[in-house]
């Protein structure tokens, strides 16, 4: 294998895109023991990855470049030292790294997938699918009598959580700063533009028991005032790149909410590997089973990703979807 060669996104410092990526050529060299080697046929862009770039909170401490971004893929099985794995079959890839052509992987790493799997579709079935059914169905145990509102109404994340308040049956708000362009009929919707307790009962909807919050700041303090009393609020991002002000922790005190982060990387070596195989499995089912639909925007090839990175951060384009990248 050692003449083929390998084209990878190699990041070499924490900064803008443009400064710290550039494309790599290596050669791939002997695959190591209880590794396996898949060639990646479709990866995609997370906010993670451009947190992570730049070196944003906890990612600066993580990822530390030199290094190759990218959080999940799906590709098939190109070589295999693990008896767990043989050559051919369609696997996801969650692990960081995944912005090459191949990658080695550890076994507890890859999921085997549906040979139908579309894979702008497949690609996209960890970090934010897993995130959404860890913390709907174990992190806050949502059942019918629950009303949820979610800021970041119209990220991939937020319109997996509007599909799941279907599947699963609890009410959702959804707080979006486009609410014209929301288009998924299991929410109510509101503007984050203006006063969210004020559109809340000008519209009649029941108060919110439960808040997950993506971006933090001050947007993040805004959904909290709308919970109910001794209700509860789940932070798993920080799209604002700003930390809460002390008027959060004295509001939530004040009203007895409970506040809790959530963040994969760490639910994963809490749980261990056999329950999050497990749980990613019955996530899966789900999915497929309810047609929890995972929208893409485009497919571009791997080598134009600071191009799709400018367009995901451009305020003028909204996107509709997510941006997969093909090696």
């Amino acid at each position: 294998m050692n003449n083929i060669i390998n084209s990878r996104i190699k990041q070499t410092c924490f900064g803008p895109p443009n400064e710290s990526l550039e494309l790599d050529l290596t050669p791939l060299y002997e695959l190591q023991e209880d590794k396996v080697r898949v060639q990646v046929e479709a990866t995609n862009i997370n906010p993670s990855d451009l947190l992570s770039i730049r070196g944003v909170g906890q990612y600066r401490h993580h990822h530390v470049p030199p290094r190759v971004p990218g959080f999940e893929a799906v590709g098939h099985v190109l070589e295999s030292n693990s008896p767990l794995f043989s050559k051919g079959e369609r696997v996801l890839v969650a692990t960081s790294g995944t912005w090459q052509k191949y990658i080695d992987v550890k076994p507890d790493n890859l999921f085997r997938l549906p040979q139908n799997l579309e894979n702008g579709y497949a690609c996209q079935l960890y970090i934010n699918a897993l995130t959404a059914w860890v913390v709907t169905t174990e992190v806050a145990h949502l059942s019918t009598q629950d009303v949820v509102i979610i800021n970041a109404g119209t990220s991939a994340i937020g319109k997996i959580f509007a599909q799941l308040s279907a599947s699963l049956g609890f009410t959702l708000i959804a707080v979006t700063t486009r609410p014209e362009n929301y288009v998924i009929d299991s929410a109510y919707v509101i503007d984050a533009k203006n006063d969210l307790n004020a559109q809340i009962q000008q519209l009649g909807l029941p108060q919110p028991n439960v808040a997950f919050d993506a971006i933090g700041g001050k947007a993040g303090y805004e959904l909290l005032t709308t919970l109910s009393q001794q209700g509860r609020l789940v932070n798993y991002g920080t799209l604002s790149f700003e930390f809460y002000e002390p008027r959060f922790f004295e509001h939530a005190k004040k009203f007895n909410i409970q506040f809790r982060t959530f963040f994969l990387r760490y639910w994963e070596n809490q749980v261990g590997t056999e329950v999050r195989r497990t749980t990613f499995y019955a996530m899966l089912e789900h999915f497929i089973t309810n047609k929890i639909q995972l929208d893409i925007d485009r497919i571009m090839p791997l080598d134009q990703v600071i191009k799709a990175i400018t367009l995901i951060e451009s305020k003028e384009i909204a996107l509709h979807g997510k941006i997969i990248l093909t090696p």
